[in-house]
């Protein structure tokens, strides 16, 4: 099955499975109690609201704070037409904005899918709806919660593990792992958004809606600020390009190798991070003055040249050791000239002494190196590549790491440009998706 059938029939399964489990959560309860549908409809407003304000991530891509409120609507009245009120909601702001039909009707989908699964867990504990019994119930209030935030994680990483061909489970881990501490927070939020109107009516929903106007402020600050910062690192590594006309990309290169080169070999995501940022700093040392005469040479080095180049990952490692938040990814900057025999710079470092990152980056810089057209040879191919690979393997490279990379299938990713090395998010999936499926097949 190809990635567009695949992925295409997932996301109608998701929909299906929806509409399933909205008609289930009728026939558990078909009659609908109008005054209790009215608070969850003023929760849902606060939910569409949140959308409307949603706040900017990086680039295309925006987050919004409305599960929150969708949560508070579930467990004020558990209902189906709660949930069918939700996803009615749901489709509105999804209609507001420019983005795939199939990335609408997935969103909605899971969105109601995850809304009457919390329901049914909610209502089996022996949840009731806080507007008859306002009381905190920890079991069924608590599960309902991590219910409706597990289907909807889940959902998008069995997405990508499906259009990517990898682990769901670890997909999950990786892409949740980092927010388990808004999602523990989200619990208490979520009851505190519905006593809120049981106890203070209408005026409880204008509480409400200046609350969701600072949970968006502040999430918006936080990835405004982390966008920042890898904007402003990218600027300082061009800066340093434009001196050498050989090596332009160089650095966003050799990232891009040494985020699936760590893939490869397992590393978590946090540790891929650390890696990537390593990568990307690794030669910002040449911006020093002493480089710039060596930098802009057309011929070869000669030895006094080539010492004074060999001092740039020293260089490199004391530029990125004044940033607080980098000093993690020091050791990786200065030793990534180390080979595994010890005959590196610049201090000689062999085998595992050498930090991990340091060996990785040794791999993507020299396959960067092996890839790029140069003044006294072309460009290296895969098989090239790959037998120069084994040729330095325990000389120059770490053997362990080696043969997981020419043993594995994610290999022919280093050569393929387009591959950025990072995990897709669903809207570039599904916005991919969508492109094929518009593109009519040649007979």
């Amino acid at each position: 099955m190809t990635m567009k059938t695949s992925v295409v029939a997932y996301v109608y399964a998701i929909v299906l499975a929806s509409a399933g489990a909205l008609v289930g959560l009728y026939l558990l309860g078909p009659s609908v109690n109008p005054e209790l549908l009215g608070g969850a409809a003023w929760l849902v407003g606060v939910a569409f609201v949140g959308t409307v304000i949603r706040y900017r991530v990086q680039g295309s891509t925006f987050g919004t704070v409305s599960f929150v409120p969708y949560l508070s609507a579930f467990v004020l009245y558990p209902s189906w037409s709660t949930v069918a009120l939700v996803g009615a909601g749901s489709l509105l702001s999804e209609l507001m904005k420019p983005k795939p039909a199939l990335k609408r009707i997935f969103n909605v989908g899971q969105t109601v899918l995850a809304g009457a699964s919390s329901i049914v867990v909610y209502l089996c504990l022996g949840g009731k709806a806080l507007q008859v019994d306002p009381a905190f119930h920890g079991l069924p209030h608590i599960s309902a919660v991590v219910v409706f935030l597990l289907i909807n994680t889940l959902a998008v990483a069995v997405a990508i593990g499906i259009a990517e061909s990898k682990s769901i489970l670890r997909l999950w881990y990786e892409g949740n792992v980092a927010g388990i501490a808004y999602d523990i927070f989200s619990i208490a939020a979520v009851y505190g958004f519905a006593r809120a109107y049981v106890d203070w009516d209408v005026w409880g929903v204008g509480v409400l809606c200046a609350l969701v106007w600072g949970m968006r402020n502040m999430y918006q600050s936080k990835h405004q600020l982390e966008t920042t910062n890898k904007e402003l690192l990218g600027l300082f590594v061009q800066t340093v390009e434009f001196r050498d006309p050989y090596t332009s990309g160089h650095s966003q290169r050799v990232r891009r190798f040494s985020r699936i080169i760590a893939e490869v070999v397992g590393l978590s995501a946090k540790e891929i991070e650390m890696v990537s940022k390593a990568a990307l700093l690794h030669d910002v040392g040449k911006i020093h003055e002493i480089f710039a005469p060596i930098l802009m040479k057309p011929g070869r080095l000669t030895s006094e040249e080539r010492a004074i180049m060999e001092l740039h990952p020293i260089k490199s490692a004391e530029l990125v050791a004044k940033i607080s938040e980098l000093q993690d990814i020091v050791p990786a900057v200065r030793h990534h000239h180390e080979n595994w025999d010890g005959s590196g710079y610049p201090d000689q470092l062999k085998g595992k002494d050498i930090p991990l990152g340091s060996r990785i980056i040794m791999f993507a810089d020299t396959i960067d190196a092996m890839t790029t057209d140069r003044p006294y040879r072309k460009a290296l191919g895969e098989v090239e590549v790959r037998a120069e690979l084994v040729k330095l393997r325990g000389i120059q490279f770490d053997p362990q790491i080696c043969d997981a990379l020419l043993s594995s299938t994610e290999f022919n990713r280093l050569f393929n440009s387009a591959d950025t090395g990072r995990v897709h998010s669903l809207t570039q999936i599904l916005e991919l998706v969508r492109k094929r499926v518009k593109t009519p097949a040649v007979a």
